[in-house]
């Protein structure tokens, strides 16, 4: 029985890790750029200097909570997709309620507190399709071609760094710095890619349907070594949706450092003319 229990212990672990331990170090990355981004921005700007992504970045950041509220089954209390609160520094809010005793909902609450990524970077394609569209063509045709290996090997990450240059050398042309497209893309670039990083509440949130999620692998993979079925298989062909997560996020890996990038040269900039 000891052993039943380490082994699925430890191959729960694994599935938990591969089903959602690359959204959670993403959500990290983007979180410590986003962070850094609006604290050079404050510095320059004070509270002002927040504001000027927020309008753009906040709504996308609540509207993915809700929408993952209405997935899960939460009954969504109270939203405010853009506030202005200088006391606590609250931007926006989604307020939810849910059925503690069931595990769907309760599971939900990771999902819901990591949606900012999901909903930034759903925004982000969005917009490129539309406003740049040969730019989109270019990096989807590229992905095709040669990344969507579905296995994170070294060929899928150096294919993944090629799309990614591809991409960037198609967007920051002068056919399309000469369009007016060019411009609001890069306005709702910067916007939502400076307010993707998740709250405390939204850590908070996502803690504890992380912890039923891994009470819920932990079990249906206890049952399946008693069953003599290899769950961790079943598992892993699930997480191969992976290789397309770190796939799309690209391209909030690459504003979120863009912004990074240009907050800090503006902190510099008027740190000198002071």
């Amino acid at each position: 029985m000891e052993h039943y229990l380490l082994e699925a212990f430890k191959l729960s672990l694994l599935e938990m890790i591969s089903l959602v331990g690359l959204l959670i170090v993403i959500g990290l990355v983007l979180g410590l750029m986003e962070r850094k981004a609006n604290s050079y921005f404050f510095s320059a700007f004070g509270y002002t200097g927040i504001l000027a992504t927020a309008w753009i970045g906040t709504p996308v950041h609540e509207m993915g909570h809700a929408l993952m509220c209405l997935i899960f089954g939460h009954k969504i209390m109270d939203m405010r997709l853009l506030t202005i609160n200088r006391s606590d520094g609250t931007l926006g809010y989604v307020t939810h309620s849910y059925n503690q005793r069931s595990v769907y909902q309760t599971v939900g609450n990771f999902f819901i507190g990591v949606a900012p990524i999901i909903s930034g970077i759903g925004a982000l394609f969005l917009s490129l399709y539309y406003l740049l569209p040969n730019s989109f063509k270019v990096f989807a045709g590229y992905l095709e071609a040669g990344v969507m290996t579905k296995s994170l090997d070294l060929t899928f990450f150096q294919g993944l760094v090629s799309a990614s240059l591809v991409l960037i050398r198609s967007i920051f042309t002068l056919s399309n710095v000469l369009t007016p497209n060019f411009w609001i893309f890069l306005l709702i670039a910067m916007g939502v890619s400076s307010h993707m990083a998740l709250s405390r509440a939204d850590i908070k949130g996502a803690t504890q349907g992380l912890v039923t999620l891994y009470t819920v692998l932990f079990s249906l993979t206890l049952l399946g070594n008693f069953l003599q079925v290899d769950a961790y298989r079943y598992i892993s062909q699930v997480a191969l949706y992976n290789a397309y997560i770190l796939a799309f996020s690209a391209l909030a890996l690459i504003f979120s450092l863009f912004t990074l990038v240009l907050s800090f040269m503006v902190y510099q900039i008027k740190g000198v003319s002071r």
